[in-house]
């Protein structure tokens, strides 16, 4: 009889010869997320687990490519079934508890998206528009994996099922860009150089530029105030922010 094998991690860290792992809050991710050293392991020990963290580390590595500060890949492992991740730590603090004051880091936010929206959209090979969302919703809700617990509370007690009809029905023109899919102030890391990176790229691409404009001014919101849209506007270069745009990707981010 063979000997059962070793959990993916154990068996990665002597591959790798790595120090000490940290078991971290991995947000919505189905991985598991280690601190190892100045580095991430991001572990994916099944199938629909393993395909997410492929999708994320293409389209991390596309967007390195394109100039934008992301992870650096250090190792990849990948078996079929699972897969593994380690990539450097972006230097900084997330924008969500940065301790810049606000008159600061809201127009960084603002600049580090519109330097993300100016790349050619016709290279990237990365479909999130909002026909491809709604369908990524589509079967998400279809398998049960939607929580409406997580909803704003503009759609508290509203069902997955109602959302995605009522987005179904009256989506917007698009006005593409390369989109990062997930702009939350916590995936945004400022650097000691006032430069923001972008971390958790798995959904990033073709995508209208309010799919990430309205993910983060509702970060923005929360965390320091509606006064500071504003601005964060202004920094990126929207001379009059499209509310009804804003409330429509603002929806369709909840089935996600």
């Amino acid at each position: 009889m063979s000997a059962k094998p070793l959990p993916l991690l154990k068996r990665l860290r002597a591959a790798w010869q790595l120090g000490p792992v940290i078991p971290i809050d991995a947000g919505m991710s189905d991985a598991s997320v280690f601190r190892v050293g100045e580095m991430f392991l991001k572990l994916a020990e099944d199938r629909n687990s393993a395909t997410a963290l492929r999708q994320e580390i293409e389209r991390t590595q596309w967007l390195a490519a394109q100039g934008i500060r992301v992870p650096a890949t250090v190792r990849v492992y990948d078996d079929g079934a699972s897969a593994a991740w380690l990539s450097a730590a972006v230097p900084g603090t997330g924008a969500a508890d940065s301790n810049l004051p606000p008159a600061e880091l809201v127009p960084l936010i603002g600049r580090a998206l519109r330097a993300l929206h100016a790349l050619p959209v016709n290279t990237c090979p990365f479909d999130e528009t909002i026909q491809a969302r709604l369908a990524v919703a589509r079967r998400d809700i279809d398998a049960g994996v939607v929580d409406p617990s997580h909803f704003d509370d503009r759609n508290a007690g509203v069902l997955p099922q109602e959302l995605l009809h009522r987005l179904t029905q009256s989506p917007p023109s698009e006005e593409l860009v390369v989109a990062h899919g997930d702009a939350t102030l916590s995936n945004m890391i400022v650097g000691p150089d006032g430069m923001v990176g972008l971390v958790d790229c798995g959904r990033a691409g073709r995508a209208d530029r309010y799919l990430d404009l309205a993910v983060t001014a509702d970060g923005i919101a929360e965390i320091l105030g509606e006064e500071w849209i504003a601005p964060f506007a202004e920094a990126y270069g929207e001379t009059a922010w499209q509310h009804d745009r804003a409330r429509y990707f603002s929806d369709l981010y909840e089935l996600f």
